[in-house]
């Protein structure tokens, strides 16, 4: 009984590459199926999630997940987060009361904004902060659009230091200032009194 050419006699023939070639159209025709499948599982708008997976308990020699990083604690006020702290820092001269910040918001025509309001945080040791609303002219940097209302006074609020009489050295203290557009900055003051 002679055997015809078929499946076997074509594996050690020429078909060789061919079966190769077969090889790499089902490899590609399963690595597509996955991509369907894949895109199949995604969620379409508007449809329900599906069920969360039940947690599954890991192998005893598994290493520990990493910790998770905490979120930042709510501000005592309601659940508002806590405004990120900027450094400020100034020198003011022994027994001298001296300006050492103002705070204003311009509209690019040199107008102001609305009122800004300052509240003093915590209390320096060593001496007084006052604040009040008042005319004075905006330090804007050179890059600032804003730069050409540096030549008018404006709107704003002043911040003025003064030390105990007599005391030299440091002092610290924490302002938080409200612009019109409800923006704030939360600011770590540090006043070298020399």
């Amino acid at each position: 009984m002679s055997r015809s050419p078929g499946r076997n006699a074509a594996a050690a023939g020429p078909d060789v590459p061919r079966r190769r070639t077969r090889g790499r159209a089902a490899a590609a025709r399963a690595a597509g199926a996955l991509v369907l499948l894949a895109l199949l599982a995604l969620p379409c708008a508007g449809a329900p999630a599906p069920p969360a997976a039940p947690p599954q308990a890991a192998p005893p020699d598994a290493a520990p997940p990493p910790a998770a990083v905490p979120a930042p604690p709510p501000a005592a006020g309601g659940g508002f987060p806590d405004l990120p702290l900027t450094p400020y820092y100034r020198v003011v001269p022994m027994n001298e009361a001296r300006t050492i910040g103002f705070f204003t918001a311009l509209f690019p025509d040199c107008s102001p904004q609305g009122p800004t309001v300052a509240r003093l945080l915590t209390k320096p040791r060593h001496g007084s902060v006052t604040f009040t609303t008042d005319a004075s002219f905006p330090r804007y940097g050179a890059a600032s659009p804003l730069v050409a209302c540096n030549a008018r006074k404006v709107q704003g609020v002043r911040m003025t230091f003064e030390a105990e009489e007599g005391y030299e050295g440091l002092d610290a203290f924490r302002v938080l200032v409200i612009y019109p557009d409800g923006s704030a900055s939360s600011l770590d003051v540090r006043v070298s009194i020399r």
